[in-house]
């Protein structure tokens, strides 16, 4: 499987998770590769974007995916490269270890689902 292939059927298990908890998500695949003024300029980093049902009290979520292999603080900094998030909005990173999800609220603080990573966010 080739690593793009591999990162998109990431972002589709990724959707799929926040799909079972009420989110609307938006696949923005490719960040990392898309490079030039205007990306830097005018897009937002990650590669999902994840809209919070109504109800939920859960934050909306711009989403980093990778292996193991991502670098966390890297992907936490490219995340708010544009400076601060869209309001309402929180990182997250995803990563898939030994074909377990991990997920990250910040480069230092690991959640072994989305709802326990979702309801550490949902807390502060």
């Amino acid at each position: 499987m080739s690593s793009s292939a591999k990162g998109a059927s990431r972002v589709g298990s990724a959707m799929s998770q926040f799909a079972t908890l009420g989110f609307r998500c938006a696949r923005t695949s490719a960040s990392g590769q898309r490079k030039g003024a205007r990306r830097n300029e005018n897009c937002l980093a990650g590669d999902l974007i994840a809209i919070a049902p109504e109800d939920g009290g859960y934050p909306h979520c711009i989403v980093e995916i990778g292996g193991i292999g991502k670098r966390l603080r890297a992907a936490f900094d490219e995340l708010h490269s544009g400076g601060a998030l869209p309001g309402g909005f929180v990182a997250l990173v995803g990563r898939v270890v030994r074909r377990r999800w991990q997920w990250y609220t910040s480069p230092d603080e690991r959640h072994l689902s989305l709802a326990a990573a979702l309801e550490a966010l949902r807390a502060r």
